[in-house]
């Protein structure tokens, strides 16, 4: 009995180290369905410099589940880009954190599989670790959020990956971006949630000018943001074609904290001061027939329902763009 529940865990184990697997890919050439239009964003000034692609594959079920700009200076992602795939539950949260062997280097030695962090100190120059995070006073604040990914336990686990996190303040992180991330899945399933619907997000930093972790090695972001976008185009139905729409979230990574909320166009203006970066983009711009998709936006009507509809639950949220 006993050695069939060993064989058991070591199956469980193979599973779960030897079939996911991230992949360093150049521009994310194997994971740009992770992003609208397979575009990834451009930052010019802030992704361009330092920065690796990795796309988080499972090789068993030959699928890419979301892909991630990794800046190995900072020792933090500059951002994850993701789908809600499915409102489904069932996945459980994984009680471990993982490593990025492939950041470490072309060694043959580092394997491609992710493996849990305890704390090895071969990785510790291309990434941050579990200690570096342990009594520094800031949570491992989770960029693609794990609880979006309930439909299995593979889709959850491969968001604790700590190229998947950055420091955030406990008040804020476990506060207002909590509700945050539960009102735009709440705000997803209850409009964007048809056949052909497709629901993509990219969450990113906002990397302070040198404020670290005690120990010096991660740097505290200074703002945490979220641009979302529900693509209709696909849609079964073709009253729904246009029914799509796409809105942007930002908060200051501090306690007491406000979540402000722009259309893409607008925020895009804002992250460029931010970032001091020249005409970034976010979600590509293309046509729907004689339509010109802008940044995402497909029903102005619909945006203004879904994001006043986010700002009246929450007392701390604030219009800065014109969803009247």
């Amino acid at each position: 009995m006993k050695i069939g529940i060993f064989f058991f865990d070591l199956f469980i184990f193979m599973q779960i180290f030897f079939f996911v697997q991230p992949e360093v890919s150049k521009d994310f050439v194997n994971c740009k369905h992770c992003f609208f239009q397979d575009t990834p964003p451009y930052l010019n000034g802030l992704t361009e410099q330092n920065s690796v692609q990795i796309c988080q594959r499972h090789r068993l079920l030959n699928r890419y589940f979301f892909a991630i700009n990794y800046n190995s200076v900072h020792r933090i992602p500059y951002y994850s880009a993701y789908l809600i795939d499915s409102f489904d539950k069932g996945g459980k949260r994984d009680s471990f954190w993982y490593l990025e062997p492939q950041l470490a280097g072309t060694d043959p030695s580092f394997h491609p599989h992710i493996v849990k962090d305890n704390n090895q100190q071969i990785y510790k120059d291309s990434q941050a670790l579990n200690e570096d995070y342990r009594a520094s006073g800031y949570d491992r604040g989770h960029l693609n959020p794990s609880f979006y990914h309930n439909e299995t336990k593979q889709a959850r686990q491969v968001t604790n990956s700590l190229t998947n996190v950055a420091p955030q303040v406990g008040d804020f992180n476990k506060g207002i971006w909590n509700k945050l991330e539960i009102s735009l899945y709440n705000a997803m399933n209850d409009s964007c949630n048809f056949a052909g619907a497709k629901r993509y997000f990219i969450t990113g930093v906002v990397p302070s000018s040198g404020t670290t972790i005690p120990n010096g090695r991660v740097n505290v972001p200074d703002y945490f943001w979220t641009v979302m976008c529900c693509d209709s185009s696909g849609a079964n139905e073709p009253s729904k074609k246009m029914m799509g729409w796409s809105a942007a979230f930002i908060g200051g990574n501090i306690n007491n904290s406000s979540i402000y909320v722009y259309t893409i166009e607008d925020f895009l203006n804002y992250l460029a001061k931010l970032l001091f970066s020249s005409h970034p983009k976010l979600f590509a711009d293309y046509y729907v027939e004689e339509t010109k998709i802008r940044n995402c936006l497909f029903n102005q009507t619909q945006a203004s329902t879904m994001v006043n509809g986010i700002i009246r639950d929450n007392d701390r949220f604030e219009n800065k763009s014109l969803f009247n």
